[in-house]
């Protein structure tokens, strides 16, 4: 009779399980990810050629073309976070916030003449744990993640202003001149091509979090977790673990990019990425990562990063306004959102 019923239960469980299954695999939906990072490829190249032909010697001089890479590492690597979280079916709202903090905890440590080193990893430490905090909020307390990241993130800019009495620091305050040059180099350096160390410090990061994410177990049970959680949690996969390990990159990734930003400005500023979160979604919905979950890759995010680059900067050398330039994004933001609105509809 024990016998029985266990098989029974089993069989229920495994029912409940293929049920609960998404109609395409792991490997379908890198597939999906794999075209519309196509389709998205061809969109940059358009754009890239618009704006080519409009502004050809502004747009096409090198000194831009430097600073649209530098706009691209803001987007990528914020990006790169907010696309394991909106993979694993998350969303991060706290990442400009804690961008801010981070650039304010390293830089406070190097003027009190902490070694840069440790000051530096000391920052990427307080980026996991507002990673975990986000996490904890989300999976142990139960707060939707939309309402536990806006929370958070008011928090961490809170603090950002409570450790500097809402006021900037500078890096030209830290006694040692040697460390001064030593960190501006890092997001302000440049290689003898012109090319900034950022973007090769971007394209490392991204590589390993492609690798992270594609290749690796966690990868795939991230990308199940975003597919459908609950035959996730039936099929045995540590969802609270996974989830939690998608924030902590969110937030490690967030440090990265707070203390690239305030090495190439020489300065922290507890107001510093403010709407970066926004802008690096849109860069990885435009990209083809899906805010629904379930799809989308380093890759996407890359392609998104470089249309959005692209985009601002060419509107800027035409003249459009930031207000404008907001409104554009949205716009583009809500259509790409409709588009995969619509497509999920026909494949139901």
């Amino acid at each position: 009779m024990g016998e029985h019923f266990l098989k029974e239960e089993g069989k229920k469980v495994t029912d409940t399980v293929n049920k609960l299954k998404p109609k395409e695999d792991i490997s379908h939906k890198l597939g999906t990810s794999a075209k519309k990072a196509m389709l998205s490829g061809a969109a940059l190249v358009l754009l890239f050629t618009v704006f080519a032909l409009l502004k050809p010697k502004l747009f096409l001089a090198r000194s831009n073309l430097i600073n649209i890479a530098q706009q691209v590492v803001t987007y990528s690597i914020i990006g790169f976070g907010l696309t394991f979280c909106l993979v694993c079916g998350g969303t991060d709202l706290s990442a400009g916030s804690s961008m801010a903090l981070s650039g304010i905890i390293v830089t406070t440590l190097l003027i009190r003449g902490v070694p840069l080193v440790f000051s530096i990893l000391t920052a990427l430490i307080f980026g996991i744990l507002m990673g975990i905090f986000n996490g904890f909020s989300i999976e142990v307390l139960g707060v939707v993640p939309f309402v536990a990241t806006l929370g958070t993130q008011w928090i961490f800019r809170g603090l950002a202003n409570v450790l500097v009495d809402g006021k900037p620091i500078y890096t030209n305050t830290i006694p040692s001149e040697s460390v001064q040059k030593a960190f501006y180099v890092l997001g302000g350096g440049r290689m003898s091509s012109g090319l900034p160390y950022s973007v090769i410090i971007t394209l490392v990061y991204g590589l390993i979090l492609f690798v992270v994410l594609s290749k690796t177990r966690i990868g795939r049970q991230i990308y199940a977790c975003g597919s459908n959680l609950e035959a996730a949690k039936l099929s045995g996969i540590n969802a609270v673990g996974t989830r939690m390990f998608a924030y902590c990159v969110s937030g490690f990734s967030a440090a990265i990019c707070g203390i690239l930003v305030t090495s190439r400005i020489s300065s922290a500023q507890p107001m510093a990425g403010q709407g970066y979160e926004l802008e690096a979604i849109a860069a990885s919905v435009l990209g083809g990562v899906s805010i629904n979950g379930g799809e989308g890759s380093i890759g996407n995010t890359i392609i998104g990063a470089l249309m959005m680059g692209i985009m601002r900067n060419g509107l800027n050398l035409m003249g459009v306004s930031s207000f404008w330039q907001q409104v554009v994004v949205g716009i583009i933001l809500v259509g790409a959102v409709a588009m995969e609105a619509r497509r999920n509809m026909k494949n139901k």
